[in-house]
């Protein structure tokens, strides 16, 4: 494993001159990329010795040859897009911050002054890079990611794509998340290029033109994105023979919605806790799907899974324990690893929280979490059940129950025409108060997400408050 990660990062593809990044515009190539990532490890030997860094950039550029130089150095690789919080700053303790420009002339340059510094033994060894959770359960945590994490999700079959050639992946990932991984470093060890895509908010109409100028081979987008893009500019997906959805649950009224528009892709859908490194299982979607709701599937190889008996759970479901080389260390807080994702043999083990059943072809459906259930007026409510039964319904998209100080709402999507169709509203409505009476209901036509592309919950809920003054006065 350390002969393979030794020529990922020090091979002779990086004096190369074919492109092997395209970002804004600009093509970069191989030794482009080594020459940035040369000048951040020579700035990280001038200040010294550091376990942890953190390389911050504007451009996607800078976070992924600065981690190739970091790496090149022997220390933890954290790429920061300006949107890590000092309470993220707080949970990894860098010893230094580094600022990479790629353009218009490669610069890197210490970010303020060193941090005090920790034992370097705080952190093991092997550790090389962080992902930091979402956040939508609580608080963002710290993962220590091992090399042969990255190693392992690098080299699963489960996740090529038959494309001619070496492949040429869409990036949308942000460099904080995992899907970085896939989008990225995985390409990249495989001897493919990457093709930055510019953010649904800022260029969505830019896409047609790079997946044909480019021939991008495959995309991973978070499920509210795919929606989006799927209902309002399918066209900007069309020339992508492969299309991977991750980060939350795929709907069925996406991929029906996505077959009418013309769609003839290979869509696979991923599942998998950030703790996970990346993804844990996956369902390959088949042409027609008649199921009321897309499976998460089976183990990636290499991945393997116990499905444990909750006490008090709902019957005929089991919460998902993941096992095996994608599991990550553990923890970090306070710049140190606090808790070790591994089971009562010393064997890599995370329990997920997330309830499944098998379905009749023995694949893995979600079925909620553990801690899924809310009280509202005091009565306990499956937030998960009620989700599934909304989605049901006709002329629903998806559905989001979420919960915050006093409120309870059940948000729900539908195409624009719908939002003020009675008809809809009264069955939506009926069927969140077979649940609870004091369940609020939003229709929506689309989701507000973050960077990462996951649904942005706060803004969610700001738009009920503020809608829900305007309608009481």
């Amino acid at each position: 494993m350390t002969d393979t990660w030794h020529e990922l990062l020090h091979g002779r593809q990086w004096s190369s001159q074919d492109t092997v990044w395209v970002e804004d515009g600009t093509e970069y190539s191989w030794a482009d990329v080594s020459r940035l990532a040369v000048a951040v490890e020579a700035c990280l030997r001038a200040h010294g010795p550091a376990r942890v860094v953190v390389v911050r950039a504007r451009r996607k550029l800078g976070c992924f040859a600065g981690q190739l130089g970091a790496w090149r150095a022997g220390t933890v690789a954290v790429a920061d897009d300006h949107t890590l919080s000092e309470r993220e700053f707080d949970r990894i303790r860098p010893d230094l911050t580094l600022t990479v420009s790629a353009v218009p002339h490669p610069s890197v340059e210490p970010a303020g002054q060193p941090a005090r510094r920790l034992p370097p033994d705080r952190i093991p060894e092997d550790v090389v890079a962080v992902n930091f959770t979402s956040g939508s359960t609580g608080s963002r945590k710290a993962v220590a990611v091992t090399r042969d994490n990255l190693l392992a999700l690098f080299a699963c079959p489960d996740l090529d794509v038959p494309v001619p050639g070496p492949l040429t992946a869409g990036s949308f990932a942000t460099p904080t998340y995992d899907g970085w991984w896939f989008d990225t470093w995985r390409t990249v060890a495989a001897g493919g290029r990457v093709v930055c895509l510019p953010h649904v908010n800022d260029d969505v109409f830019a896409w047609p033109g790079l997946a044909r100028t480019y021939g991008i081979g495959r995309l991973l987008l978070p499920a509210a994105v795919l929606a989006t893009v799927v209902e309002v500019l399918p066209e900007a997906v069309a020339d992508i023979p492969w299309l991977f959805s991750g980060g939350e649950q795929f709907q069925v009224a996406t991929y029906r919605q996505a077959r009418r528009a013309g769609l003839a892709h290979h869509f696979v859908n991923l599942y998998g806790p950030t703790e996970a490194t990346f993804a844990t299982h996956h369902y390959r979607l088949p042409t027609d799907l008649a199921a009321p709701a897309v499976p998460i599937g089976r183990p990636l190889a290499g991945c393997r899974q116990l499905l444990r008996t909750p006490e008090g759970g709902p019957p005929h479901a089991r919460e998902l324990v993941v096992t095996g080389p994608f599991v990550c260390l553990g923890y970090l807080y306070g710049g140190v690893l606090t808790h070790r994702f591994r089971d009562a043999a010393a064997e890599p083990s995370y329990r997920t929280g997330d309830l499944v059943r098998t379905d009749g072809d023995g694949d893995l459906v979600f079925a909620g979490r553990l801690d899924g259930e809310v009280k509202v007026n005091g009565m306990r409510v499956d937030t998960a059940a009620l989700e599934q039964r909304v989605t049901a319904l006709p002329r629903v998209q998806d559905c989001r129950v979420v919960q915050h100080e006093r409120h309870t709402v059940a948000f729900v999507r539908t195409d624009p025409a719908t939002l003020r169709d009675t008809a809809t509203r009264s069955r939506i409505e009926t069927v969140v108060q077979d649940f609870s009476p004091a369940i609020g209901v939003r229709l929506v036509d689309r989701y507000p997400v973050k960077a990462g592309g996951k649904v942005d919950v706060p803004t969610l809920m700001d738009h009920y408050r503020t809608t829900d003054k305007a309608e009481e006065t």
